[in-house]
Parts: structure tokens; sequence; C-alpha cells
């Protein structure tokens, strides 16, 4: 009997392991050591095959993947930019359709906005962000797809292949301020 929470979320998830698993924001109150030696643990049974984060201070990653090293576990795949590509760590984005906004047009009610929860994305929406949401609807590309549905993944499914011309991304691209790092503990 499958009884420990890992072997129920499996369970649930209705898959023997997973392909990457992200622990999110630092946690104060959980030495880096205990949670490092869990992640690992879980990668030696076979039911997570890599692990990762988000949401973290550069130093707080580094000191995570020093006290992995130091004991001979499992180390992050991941501020971060830098550090990930001097040590060949992988990267992924982190809500990649911004909470479900990118994936409607702007001012579209949905289950979110209507429930009054909204997303955290949505009270900081500048004329240039409206601007660039509405160029690039339908044309959203991403590694990792935040997709709640069957059909969303159906229809991003449909668009493979497809390629933007040099002066349609120039157009996409050409509002486009970098935002300041948010979400961090």
């Amino acid at each position: 009997m499958l009884t420990s929470p890992q072997c129920i979320s499996l369970s649930r998830l209705k898959t023997n392991y997973i392909d990457l698993l992200q622990i999110h924001r630092f946690a104060s109150n959980v030495t880096p050591e205990e949670i490092m030696k869990a992640l690992h643990d879980l990668v030696q049974t076979g039911k997570v095959r890599y692990i990762g984060a988000s949401s973290m201070r550069c130093w707080q990653f580094a000191l995570r993947n020093e006290v992995a090293d130091k004991n001979g576990w499992t180390k992050f795949e991941r501020e971060m930019h830098a550090y990930c590509n001097y040590h060949g760590i992988g990267l992924i984005p982190w809500a990649p359709v911004a909470a479900g906004l990118l994936a409607h047009p702007v001012g579209e009610e949905t289950t979110r906005t209507e429930s009054g929860t909204g997303t955290v994305f949505q009270p900081k929406l500048t004329d240039w962000d409206k601007t660039i949401i509405t160029r690039i609807q339908g044309k959203v590309a991403s590694p990792i797809v935040g997709m709640s549905s069957e059909k969303r993944v159906e229809d991003a499914v449909g668009v493979n292949g497809v390629k933007l011309t040099e002066e349609e991304m120039k157009y996409l691209e050409e509002p486009y301020e970098p935002r300041a790092v948010r979400g961090h503990a």
C-alpha cells in the first residue's frame, strides 16, 4: 500500500515519477540541509528526476546548492542567469502566461477575475503592457505552458511550426521594457 505523501501525490497524478520538482520561495524556518536532503531522497528513490527552485534570491539558491554539493546530494538544475550559465544549469519561465492574463484579451472577464482574486499581474498593468498583450494575443510561445484546460493545450499544439518573420518579432518586442525582479522572499 502506498501511504507516503509522495506516493499518494504520484498516484493522484497517475505517474510513477515527476520529471522536474521545483520548490517555491525561500523557507527561513527550514534549514537548507533539511530541504536539500529531502529533495535528494526523492531523486534517489526515483520519484523525482530533477530538482529546481523559483522565487528566491541568488544567494539563497546558491546556499542550497552548496549544502547539497558538500553532502554529495542532488543539486538544483537554475541568479541566477550568470550563476546558471557558469554551472550549466537550465532555466525555465515562471508564470509563462502571467496567471492567464496573456491567454485572454485585455479586460476580458475570467473565472479568476470574476472571483475577485485576480492575479498579481493585473493591478500593475501599464499602457505599454496592454499594448504588448494586445499585440501578442495568439502569438505567445513558451517552452513551459501555463494552461488550465485540455482545449488550451490542443490550441497551443496547433501552432507548432508557425514561424514569425523578423518584422513580426520586432513589432511584438518593440515596447518591451525589462521589469524589476518580483516575488522573492
